[in-house]
């Protein structure tokens, strides 16, 4: 198509009067006829609509066009009809371009419709100089088998595989421990549907049904010595019982599960055998060794501190301590209703169903005591007896309790092969060392490598129907991909050009979904089908020899020349990401949250994308200041983009100041996608900070 003449085409949308009330669409589609290479322009009332669609696209057979511009609402809902659309009528959907003059516009700029008028200009111009240099892209797919490994054989990984193996694929659990069970090998009793249900008899329950269904294959004693490769391709080399064993595996789900954190050095633990933890206390409740003698002395007294360790500046609350503490306390009272059993707690977080074990241990004689937040409990040792001292903060009394068995309710971690998986598999944990998801409402059960899925406590602490109901959701996630047989992804991917690449590692070294690998030649080369198009790794190189499909620098410099060329002493160039800044922006349209219309906004995949020369650029050709919008942290689509964009934006302001510019017209914002509120102060303080309105 390069020796093609280029042939725009550009769709105004009145919507309605959503945007002809505000906005002089006639005036903007006479503008448009005049822009470089646009051959055809045309107004629609209801450019989505059945008819509009069909008659867009006859005009692009009509007049041989081979880019289109649509200037209509947000990308955000319409491009993928849009897209359908010239795809149908026989041109390439990503030499689409799209201009949001709606929720940009009309809805924020009511009052001043010629100022909208010559915005909605400016951002068909800008969309228009970006389309001239767009070039095809296609979708890429990657075949994918029906080989699914399980890593961890806890409650989550039994349900996951089984799940996975009725769907007919092949289910290959990896366990580290001798049998499978996970933590419920420890646990005494599991309450579920206001039942309580001793947990050995869940783990057989679930172990039979595993070693019944010929769909899956189950390695105990096993540790993995090495992962390579990604989805549909996975090359795995296990230990187990001493031999190697290989498998080829398509798709992966980590459900390695949870650990306790031992409170040395509080409360006297690991000083004196009378302090055990919540787990400790299951085994012996299991065992049947409770009740009986405690060191040389029958338990007559009970103390159980909530929140050890947890639900403070380190770590938040453990989610499961509260109803674990009063389940405990329970079956304390029926191994001997006289033992005298006291939960200290600073809050309760028991959820609506667990309200019926609560009641049932106060009717049982369960005494609770409030502490204040900063008062925990002491605990001493007099005449070698333990002794509590808390503070009731409902009655404002000081009490003393001389417990025989003191227990604490301590938070969790990840599994202790939490740091091999993870460079096993090129994933992310948090700081209290669990396995992080994707994204926490978008991709709750997914890494951010395709093929992988996470469930169960691998994530954060749960209970058994949380966990059975994740096992099920992880299987689904990873049987999609292997039910389609192939995976697909997007166009907008990364490209590499070696002609001046020095091979230094930068671009797959950050890739955020290993979507980089390094060939026999030791030169990157992009796996498409892994790639997200996030475009860090265009930014970040410094031999420029990465380009992203639809949003080169080319392109994005296109748009900021474009924008710039008329008053740019009066212009705020934008960068917003495509995920939440774009849906903050939106979000404002909607709200019709009124700000002044200074602003000129490029859409990019993620604040990671914008490199610094594009900032430099458009204080080059003087633009009042520079405004980078991202998702909020930690939320980011793309894993660590905004946490590349906060890096590069702090050596942008020191290149700027060192080249004699005003480095504070650089701004940096977060925005989630529901908080138009905040997009709309943070261009109304533009405004005002650099004097434009």
């Amino acid at each position: 198509m390069s020796d093609e003449e280029i042939r725009v085409g550009v769709f105004v949308c009145d919507c309605g009067s959503n945007i002809a009330a505000f906005v002089n669409v006639p005036e903007v589609v006479e503008y448009s006829k005049g822009l470089k290479n646009v051959v055809f322009a045309d107004e629609g009332k209801w450019s989505c609509s059945v008819d509009a669609l069909a008659s867009m696209q006859e005009s692009i057979k009509e007049h041989n066009l081979n880019r289109v511009v649509i200037a209509s609402c947000t990308p955000r809902t319409h491009e993928p009809v849009f897209k359908a659309t010239v795809k149908e009528a026989g041109l390439n959907p990503y030499l689409l371009e799209f201009v949001s003059i709606r929720e940009q516009v009309s809805w924020v700029h009511m009052k001043e419709p010629e100022a909208a008028t010559e915005k909605a200009k400016d951002l068909v111009k800008m969309g228009v100089a970006k389309a001239i240099l767009l070039e095809e892209g296609e979708e890429i797919r990657l075949p994918v088998g029906t080989d699914c490994m399980i890593i961890g054989g806890g409650l989550a990984g039994m349900t996951a595989a089984l799940n996975i193996a009725e769907q007919g694929f092949n289910a290959y659990i990896v366990e580290k421990q001798p049998k499978l069970g996970g933590i419920l090998n420890r646990v005494s009793n599991v309450s579920h549907d206001h039942i309580d249900m001793p947990a050995a008899d869940i783990v057989k329950a679930k172990t039979d049904l595993i070693e019944a269904n010929p769909n899956i294959t189950a390695y105990t004693s096993t540790e993995i010595e090495s992962v390579n490769g990604y989805i549909g391709n996975y090359k795995v080399v296990l230990n187990s019982n001493g031999e190697t064993v290989n498998l080829d595996i398509s798709t992966v789900i980590v459900a390695t599960g949870m650990r306790e954190i031992e409170p040395e050095g509080m409360f006297q633990y690991g000083n004196d055998p009378r302090v055990v933890t919540q787990l400790q206390l299951e085994e012996r409740l299991r065992n049947s060794e409770f009740g009986i003698r405690n060191s040389e002395s029958e338990i007559k007294n009970v103390v159980i501190i909530n929140c050890v360790g947890s639900k403070n500046e380190e770590r938040g609350c453990c989610a499961i301590g509260c109803p674990v503490s009063v389940k405990n306390a329970l079956a304390i009272k029926k191994v001997n209703k006289d033992i005298n059993v006291h939960i200290l707690y600073r809050d309760l977080s028991m959820v609506k169903d667990e309200q019926i074990h609560l009641q049932a241990a106060k009717a049982a004689g369960v005494k609770f005591l409030r502490f204040p937040d900063d008062r925990y409990p002491e605990v001493t040792k007099e005449d070698g007896n333990l002794s509590v001292s808390v503070n009731d903060l409902l009655l404002g009394s000081e009490y003393k309790l001389r417990p025989d068995l003191l227990v604490l309710t301590v938070g969790f971690t990840g599994d202790e092969t939490i740091d091999a998986i993870r460079g096993h598999l090129k994933i992310s944990t948090n700081k209290e060392g669990f396995f992080q998801e994707r994204h926490i409402k978008l991709g709750p059960l997914d890494f951010p490598a395709d093929g992988v899925a996470l469930c169960g406590c691998a994530k954060n602490p749960k209970t058994l129907k949380e966990t059975c109901e994740e096992g099920i959701g992880a299987a689904m996630r990873a049987a999609i991909p292997m039910k389609n047989g192939f995976i697909e992804a997007e166009g907008i991917v990364a490209d590499i050009d070696l002609t001046n690449c020095d091979s230094c590692s930068i671009c797959w070294k950050r890739c955020p979904y290993g979507a980089i690998k390094v060939n026999e030649n030791k030169e990157p080369e992009v796996i498409k089908a892994l790639c997200k198009g996030c475009g860090l790794c265009a930014a970040d190189c410094p031999k420029e020899c990465i380009t992203i499909v639809h949003y080169s620098d080319e392109q994005l410099l296109a748009q900021v020349e474009a924008a710039l060329e008329e008053n740019p002493e009066k212009k705020i160039l934008g960068f917003v990401c495509h995920w939440c800044a774009l849906g903050g922006v939106d979000m404002a349209g909607v709200s019709r949250l009124q700000y002044p219309p200074n602003g000129r906004l490029i859409r990019v995949m993620c604040s990671a994308r914008v490199p610094t020369k594009l900032i430099e650029r458009a204080y080059e050709l003087g633009a009042a200041g520079v405004l980078v919008a991202g998702c909020e942290f930690p939320t980011c689509h793309y894993i660590t983009g905004n946490y590349a964009c906060e890096s590069r934006i702090k050596r942008a302001k020191k290149r700027l100041a060192k080249k004699g510019y005003n480095a504070d017209n650089l701004w940096l914002t977060w925005c989630s996608a529901a908080d138009g509120p905040k997009f709309a102060n943070v261009m109304r303080d533009m405004v005002k900070e650099l004097g434009l309105g």
